[in-house]
């Protein structure tokens, strides 16, 4: 567990320093904007409209906009998720678990949804495709 920790932070780590922004400001943007956003889109895929992503879109503009110190609030935001992480018992364990294998398993999940799985999810989920009508 603690060599994945490892490959993700030092990820993490560089992109902080090619980007010249801090570790925790390049870890709430992929966990709390990249990450969700392209769920996002996988889900827009799967359902066939474009209008999820948008209004993720928007939302995240609007909460940098009306954010005064974005690195100050990035600091604080990854404490918050430090602390959450450790509820679940050891930091590294935890955040492996959650932020690498459950992401990872979601991605696969809707990655299959989206370009892989031939029936309609819609229906599927709502049992319409159980639905025959013959004609009594």
């Amino acid at each position: 567990m603690y060599s994945v920790f490892q490959l993700v932070e030092n990820l993490l780590l560089r992109i902080a320093f090619i980007t010249g922004l801090s570790y925790n400001e390049i870890n709430i943007i992929v966990y709390y904007i990249v990450i969700p956003f392209t769920w996002v889109a996988l889900v827009d895929k799967i359902l066939k409209i474009h209008y999820l992503k948008i209004i993720f879109g928007i939302g995240v503009i609007i909460t940098i906009i009306s954010i005064k110190d974005f690195s100050k609030f990035c600091d604080w935001l990854f404490q918050k998720s430090v602390v959450f992480l450790k509820f679940f018992g050891d930091y590294v364990n935890s955040s492996v678990v959650i932020c690498v294998f459950l992401v990872v398993f979601i991605y696969l999940l809707l990655i299959y949804l989206a370009f892989f799985h031939k029936t309609d999810l819609i229906s599927k989920i709502l049992g319409l495709d159980e639905v025959k009508v013959d004609g009594n």
